[in-house]
């Protein structure tokens, strides 16, 4: 798993968990037993890139192909292919033998959702804005909204080359304008997000990420 886009979801688990180990309640809900093996006391001062060199096992487990006389793997699939057949002939035969077979999670740590896709960027978005509302309970929703939207400004200056490259889709909050209906629309999107990030850090203290969040 080196694909900077299938790593995204488990940063953003990272994040949300991370958060809800550096808040005074929310440390409280979390489920310690189940994340025993990620090392709580690790992630509290460790970046996520840091923490995933020695933590990627727990969601992925996906092995090399290789030749076997005995099975050492028991989630693997040990295949006998006779020495007189064509390449051809292999290829045809493998995707009839192994359908439904693999393809399959063996990891205890398996994302949860209802969508198709996970939406890295709406999940990330509404974090920002969950902590820009911690520090500032006495500022207005429009001003969390520009905070949160100068926040998402800045990090994507520090993946130019990505966004350039199309390898990271450009991050924007919605509610730009101006007048009345722009300042409403501001205030409206983000205390939805923010209701939203609340019920995934939740989701999070029991095991799940993201969850369901609606906010219907």
């Amino acid at each position: 798993m080196t694909n900077f886009g299938e790593l995204q979801p488990y940063r953003v688990w990272f994040d949300y968990l991370k958060t809800c180990l550096l808040d005074e309640k929310l440390n409280k809900k979390i489920d310690k037993e189940y994340y025993k093996s990620w090392n709580l006391s690790e992630i509290k001062n460790s970046t996520f890139n840091k923490w995933f060199k020695t933590h990627s096992g727990l969601f992925t487990s996906k092995g090399t192909i290789k030749i076997v006389s005995k099975v050492s793997n028991p989630q693997a699939i040990t295949i006998e292919i006779p020495t007189n057949f064509k390449i051809k002939e292999i290829q045809r035969e493998i995707p009839k033998l192994l359908k439904d077979k693999v393809n399959k999670s063996t990891s205890r740590f398996i994302l949860t959702h209802q969508r198709k896709n996970i939406k890295t960027i709406a999940l990330d978005s509404f974090l920002i804005a969950w902590k820009f509302r911690q520090k500032n309970k006495d500022k207005r929703l429009e001003d969390i909204w520009e905070l949160t939207n100068n926040k998402i400004d800045e990090r994507q200056s520090k993946v130019k080359t990505l966004l350039q490259k199309g390898k990271l889709r450009r991050r924007k909050l919605q509610g730009i304008g101006s007048g009345i209906k722009s300042f409403k629309n501001k205030s409206v999107i983000i205390s939805r997000n923010i209701l939203k990030a609340s019920k995934i850090l939740e989701n999070v203290c029991k095991g799940n990420f993201p969850g369901e969040y609606s906010d219907n």
